[in-house]
C-alpha cells in the first residue's frame, strides 16, 4: 500500500463542461463517490463499493482513490485489503472515519448508501439539490448501485473457465454469441435459439440436432415442454459445463426471478408500441422486458430501465453503456464485448456533464469548481474544429447548439459528422425540438405557476412552514390525498419533517394539490404565503450543522426520509434519470413521466439498494 500524490482527474473532467463556468458537486455522498469508479479497473483486489463506503473516490489512474473528508490518497491496493481498516489504521483522526465508528455502533450499517455526516440532512432526492444532477446521473448509469457481487463475475464462456478449456469439444463454440450465430436456420419456434445457446448448444445444421461445445453430448427430437439445460443435464450429468452453469445459476443474483427466460419477456411485448423501432426479440435477447408504458423496458436482471428508443439503437450496446455491471449482461455477452463499448464511450462521463440541463436552483451553497482562465479544452477544441462543424457556424447555427448535437452524435455512434447536409438536418430537427419544449414548458408553467413557485422554493419551504395540520386536512378534504398519506404526515415527530413530506407529497399530487396549498396558506400564514405567491421568492438559510445532534437523531432522521413520495409506505429505490432525484419505490415509480421533485422528463431509472 503506498501512500501517492495528488491528482487533478477529477477537475479535468470538469473543466470538459464548456456550457457553463461552474459545476456542483459533493464528494460527502457515498452514491457520488461510486460514480466516480465507473472506469475503476475491474481486476482490483478490493470492491468499488467497499472503498465508496470507506469515504474513497476515485481518481482515474490505476488503483488512485483519495478519501473526501481528511484527503488521504492511496493506490497499489493487495488482495485481503480492507478499505475502511486501511483508512482507519494511515489516517485515524479524519473526521469521516470517527463518524463511521460512531454510526456502526448505533447499528446503522455502513452499507448505506448516505454519508453518516450529511445523512440527517438530505432530502429524499439524496440531496440532488446540493450535487448537480448531471453528476450524479453518471453513477446512476453505471449500475453501480445495484446488489451485484463485489468480485467480478465470470461468464458462463469456456475462456472464462480454464480449467474446462482443455476438455472442450469445439473451441471456437466456447462463447455463447458463436453458439447463436448458429441457429440461423433453426426450425422449431417453440424453443428459443437463446435459451439453447445459454444451455452450451449450438446447432449442427440439420433437423433439430444440437451439440454441447464442451462434452460433444448432441440431442434432437424436442418436444415444446422442453428445457434446454434440463435436458442437457439429463442425459449427460457428467458435463463440466452443465456442472457449472447449475452452481452458477444458483448464484446468479436477478432482480426479476420471473423475467429469466427468454420467452417470459417476449411475452410482455404483446402490446409493445409498432412505431418503436427496436424490435421486441433484440430487446428480450439483451435482457429487458416491457413495463407496458410507452417504450419503457427493464432488463430482469440489474432493473436498469431505459426509454425513448431510436432507429438504430442496439439494446445489446445500450445495456453495456449504461449499466456495464449488469450480471446477465457480462456472463452473456463476456467482459471483452462489455469493455469494448466503454472503450467506445470513454469520454460518456464529460459528455453527459456538458449536454444535461443546469441543475434546479434549490438555494444551496455546495463546494464549486471554477473554471481558470486560458484553461485549454482540447477535446472540444478538436471535436469543434472540423470543416463540417466550421461551416454549421458560418452558416449561423448557434455554438451551443451544434456543440450539443455534436456530442449526441459521439455519444450515439462514436464519431462526428462526416457531410454538412447531416449536420444541418439534425441542427434543424434540434431546432424545432427546442422549440416545442420551450413552448410546453411555457405552457406547463401558466398551467402550473403555484406549482412551479412550490418547486422552486421547495428548501425554504421546508424551513418557513409552520401550519401543516391545516393544509393536511384540506388537502384529505378534497381526496387528494389518502387517509394513510395524511396519517404519515400527521405522526412525524416534529413540524419540519411533516412540512418535508407534505411540500414533496404536493409536487406528486400535481396542480389541484398545489392550488389547494396556495388557498390554504392564504389563511394560516398570510406572510408566508406574500412571499412566496406575490414576491415569488423566499430567503433559504442554510440550517444548522447536525452533525453535532445525537446519532440516534440523524439516524431517526434517514430513516423518515426513505419513504416513497408517492404511497407513502414503501422504501424508496429508484432513481430517476437523468436528475438523480431518489423519492419513489419501485412498485410506484413505472406510472411517473416527469419527476416529481424537478417536473423533469423521466429518461431511465436505476434501482438502488440501501442498507
Amino acid at each position: 500500500m503506498n501512500i501517492v500524490e495528488d491528482s487533478p482527474f477529477l477537475a479535468s473532467i470538469m473543466r470538459q463542461s464548456a456550457l457553463c463556468d461552474e459545476l456542483k458537486y459533493d464528494l460527502s455522498c457515498e452514491l457520488y463517490r461510486m460514480s466516480t469508479f465507473s472506469t475503476f479497473p475491474m481486476n482490483a483486489p478490493v470492491s468499488e463499493r467497499s472503498l465508496a463506503r470507506a469515504g474513497f473516490y476515485y481518481m482515474g489512474v490505476q488503483d488512485k482513490v483519495k478519501c473526501f473528508s481528511c484527503g488521504l490518497t492511496l493506490d497499489n491496493w493487495q488482495p485481503g485489503d480492507n478499505a475502511m481498516e486501511k483508512h482507519k489504521q494511515l489516517y485515524p483522526s479524519c473526521s469521516f472515519v470517527q463518524r463511521m465508528l460512531s454510526v456502526n455502533n448505533l447499528g446503522l450499517s455502513s452499507r448505506s448508501a448516505f454519508s453518516p455526516s450529511i445523512a440527517n440532512s438530505l432530502s429524499p432526492s439524496l440531496h440532488s439539490m446540493a450535487l448537480s444532477p448531471s453528476l450524479e446521473q453518471v453513477g446512476y448509469f453505471s449500475g453501480s448501485f445495484s446488489s451485484f457481487p463485489q468480485d467480478p463475475v465470470t461468464t458462463r464462456a469456456a475462456e472464462d473457465l480454464p480449467f474446462l478449456s482443455p476438455k472442450l469439444h469445439n473451441p471456437s463454440m466456447r462463447t455463447e454469441d458463436a453458439r447463436l450465430r448458429t441457429f440461423h436456420s433453426w426450425p422449431l419456434t417453440f424453443l428459443s435459439p437463446t435459451d439453447l445457446a445459454k444451455a452450451g448448444l449450438y446447432y449442427l445444421g440439420t433437423a433439430d440436432k444440437v451439440a454441447c461445445f464442451t462434452c460433444g453430448g448432441q440431442l434432437c427430437n424436442w418436444e415444446p415442454k422442453d428445457n434446454a439445460v434440463s435436458e442437457h443435464r439429463r442425459h449427460y450429468p457428467n458435463c463440466p459445463f452443465v456442472e457449472n452453469l447449475i452452481r452458477d445459476q444458483q448464484s446468479f443474483n436477478v432482480s426479476n426471478v420471473s423475467m429469466q427466460t427468454h420467452e417470459a419477456r417476449v411475452k410482455t411485448f404483446i402490446n409493445w408500441p409498432t412505431r418503436i423501432p427496436v424490435q421486441p426479440e433484440q430487446l428480450a435477447d439483451a435482457g429487458f422486458y416491457y413495463v407496458g408504458r410507452n417504450d419503457d423496458v427493464k432488463c430482469f436482471c440489474c432493473d436498469g430501465g431505459l426509454r425513448c428508443w431510436e432507429s438504430g439503437d442496439d439494446p445489446w450496446i445500450e445495456h453495456a453503456k449504461w449499466f456495464p455491471r449488469c450480471e446477465y449482461l457480462l456472463r452473456v455477452k463476456g467482459r471483452e464485448f462489455v469493455s469494448q463499448i466503454q472503450a467506445r464511450f470513454p469520454h460518456l462521463l464529460e459528455q453527459l456533464l456538458s449536454t444535461s440541463d443546469p441543475p434546479v436552483d434549490e438555494n444551496l451553497d455546495p463546494p464549486i469548481i471554477r473554471f481558470e482562465p486560458g484553461e485549454s479544452r482540447s477535446e472540444d477544441a478538436i471535436m469543434m474544429n472540423t470543416p463540417v462543424v466550421k461551416a454549421a457556424l458560418e452558416m449561423g447555427f448557434s455554438r451551443r447548439l451544434i456543440k450539443q448535437t455534436v456530442q449526441s452524435k459521439i455519444l450515439a455512434t462514436g464519431e462526428n459528422y462526416k457531410t454538412v447536409n447531416d449536420l444541418v438536418s439534425d441542427l434543424l430537427t434540434a431546432e424545432d425540438e427546442k422549440i416545442e419544449e420551450e413552448k410546453e414548458k411555457q405552457l406547463e408553467e401558466v398551467a402550473s405557476d403555484d406549482l412551479y413557485l412550490i418547486q422552486k422554493n421547495r428548501m425554504a419551504l421546508f424551513q418557513r412552514l409552520t401550519c401543516v395540520l391545516p393544509i393536511l386536512g384540506s388537502l384529505l378534504s378534497a381526496k387528494v390525498i389518502t387517509e394513510l398519506e395524511h396519517d404519515v404526515i400527521k405522526q412525524k415527530t416534529q413540524i419540519p419533517l411533516q412540512a418535508r413530506e407534505l411540500i414533496d407529497t404536493i409536487l406528486v399530487k400535481g396542480n389541484e394539490a398545489a392550488s389547494i396549498f396556495r388557498n390554504c396558506l392564504r389563511d394560516c400564514d398570510p406572510v408566508l404565503y406574500k412571499d412566496l405567491f406575490v414576491e415569488k421568492t423566499i430567503k433559504y438559510v442554510p440550517t444548522e450543522d447536525v452533525s453535532g445532534l445525537p446519532m440516534e437523531e440523524q439516524l431517526r432522521r434517514l430513516q423518515e426520509e426513505r419513504t416513497c413520495k408517492v404511497c407513502m409506505d414503501k422504501e424508496v429505490s429508484i432513481v430517476f434519470i437523468p436528475c438523480g432525484h431518489l423519492v419513489v419505490c419501485k412498485e410506484c415509480a413505472p406510472s411517473l413521466r416527469k419527476c416529481p421533485i424537478c417536473r423533469g422528463t423521466i429518461k431511465g431509472t436505476v434501482r438502488t439498494f440501501l442498507s
